[in-house]
Formats: C-alpha cells, sequence, structure tokens
C-alpha cells in the first residue's frame, strides 16, 4: 500500500474511533466525552494566529475570517474553517 493511501486510511481511521467514541451517549446531549483535538500538520490544519507576536504579518483585517460567522477577521490566516475546526465541530468541541 503507498504511503499515501497509509495515511488517508489511517486517518480516516482515527475520526471513524474518535465518532464512534463520542456516539455512545454523549452525542445530543452537548456534552462531549472529548475536550480538546490536537492536530499535527502543515497550513491545511494550522492556519497560525499572530494576534500576540510582534511581526509586521497580520491577518486582523478582511478577507481573513469571512467565512466565519459574523465574518469577523480572527487572527488566523485563513478565511474560513480548517479541517480541524470541522473535525472539532463534528465531536461538538467549543
Amino acid at each position: 500500500m503507498p504511503d499515501h493511501a497509509l495515511l488517508l486510511v489511517s486517518s480516516m481511521l482515527v475520526v471513524v474511533m474518535a465518532h464512534l467514541s463520542c456516539a455512545d451517549g454523549a452525542v445530543g446531549t452537548g456534552k462531549s466525552k472529548i475536550s480538546a483535538v490536537f492536530m499535527f500538520g502543515d497550513s491545511i490544519v494550522d492556519p497560525g494566529n499572530n494576534n500576540n507576536r510582534l511581526t509586521e504579518a497580520r491577518a486582523n483585517f478582511p478577507p481573513y475570517g469571512q467565512d466565519f460567522p459574523g465574518g469577523k477577521a480572527t487572527g488566523r490566516l485563513s478565511n474560513g474553517r480548517v479541517p480541524g475546526d470541522m473535525l472539532g465541530c463534528l465531536l461538538q468541541l467549543k
């Protein structure tokens, strides 16, 4: 099996296992058993946040954040949610 296929299968397995572990009575009640998700990877899963850094590169103005509720720029170098955010929503994390 090629490396990318193994990575894809492993990632899908982790998501399914997390979803199933959350599904036994926690889903629908608003009380998730999972309190945090740690994502490691490149810019696809880490849009960064430089609001507290001394740098000229800023992301606290439009179009950054245009796909978030209210269209507010959050300092993240993304215009919306990334896969980690979507996983957090699926697992009902705040």
